[in-house]
């Protein structure tokens, strides 16, 4: 416990020479248990934190001190915890942020750091002082480490206050780049929004769905990319020759691509190539409802790159990109 406490008193102290917080804004709060957590107390000011600011609370966000009360966004940390099994969250007031949030609907990344580490981030309407209605917020954190509060701020998750804290501080910085090229950008078109702008991508399909992992699903899959242009074309100037495995974990379901100057030559119903992705149903399913990017899902480690390395894999990551977009657009079941 007193570990625990040493961790957040200087996760709130670099918070606020971070400038992420001021006065007596934001709140931390960490699993101490399978059913407790401990939380800064109400009116609690991060950057000057001690012991006797932080509350044990049990499950239901009763404190187990009856002389210390709780933060006000108790309940916003209770669901998220729900919603996700992290172990620390970080909920803090960045001014950049709170800026932007006021005129965007998201938050695009700008450098390839940004995008694999905290991805495109949702922000989400709110309209009173304390988050009331958290079950939005926490349905996003599943997919994202990082979420915005229209007007009020940031909620970071992690394994740790320090993992936690990279990803607010990470943020703050991302939109602060943004801010730069905001006249010439579109701040309100996702990534993937904007390659079907600019590069013709389809619309998702209406009509025919597929099960997920089942040979007609990979079999539209290998179809989408082969007779896509851009793929061929982006896959033959990366020298795009290989292997990659797609494992559907609950199923025990492999399927291997194999690409060939820019194509896709043959599809087998093994667990046999040069690279391999596994994962669970819940997030294959993300990844091909675009509700996550791959990579991202793979830097999370909601999948797993279990067989070669992720930086190999970086050379072809423009026609792997277009590719899941492309597969994206298949309906699944």
């Amino acid at each position: 416990m007193k570990k625990l406490e040493g961790e957040m008193i200087k996760c709130g102290k670099l918070l606020f020479e971070r400038h992420l917080i001021s006065g007596w804004g934001g709140n931390l709060s960490c699993r101490v248990g399978e059913n407790e957590f401990l939380i800064t107390g109400r009116h609690a000011p991060l950057g000057f934190l001690t012991a006797a600011d932080l509350v044990r609370i049990d499950g239901a966000g009763k404190s187990l001190n009856p002389n210390q009360l709780a933060s006000s966004e108790t309940p916003l940390h209770l669901a998220v915890y729900a919603a996700t099994g992290t172990q620390a969250i970080v909920h803090v007031h960045p001014p950049m942020i709170l800026a932007f949030s006021l005129t965007h609907d998201q938050f695009v990344p700008v450098s390839f750091e940004e995008k694999y580490t905290i991805g495109e981030v949702p922000i989400i309407a709110q309209d009173t002082p304390t988050v009331t209605k958290p079950g939005k917020l926490a349905e996003e954190l599943r997919y994202r480490p990082v979420a915005i509060i229209k007007g009020h701020g940031t909620v970071a998750i992690g394994k740790n206050f320090q993992e936690a804290f990279l990803f607010s501080d990470l943020l703050e910085e991302a939109v602060r780049c943004r801010f730069f090229i905001e006249p010439r950008s579109e701040p309100n078109v996702s990534i993937a929004d904007q390659i079907v702008q600019q590069q013709g991508l389809a619309e998702p399909q209406t009509g025919k769905s597929y099960v997920l992992f089942s040979k007609e699903h990979m079999f539209a899959l290998v179809e989408h990319a082969n007779h896509d242009s851009q793929f061929r074309s982006q896959g033959k100037q990366t020298g795009l020759s290989t292997s990659l495995t797609l494992f559907l974990e609950e199923k025990n379901a492999a399927w291997t691509l194999r690409f060939d100057s820019g194509q896709i030559t043959q599809l087998d119903p093994h667990d046999d190539g040069e690279f391999m992705i596994s994962g669970p149903e819940e997030w294959w399913s993300a990844v091909f409802r675009a509700r996550i990017d791959p990579f991202l899902a793979t830097q999370q480690g909601k999948l797993k790159l279990t067989r070669g390395e992720l930086g190999q894999l970086a050379r072809w990551y423009k026609p792997f990109q277009r590719a899941f977009l492309l597969w994206q657009t298949i309906l699944i079941q």
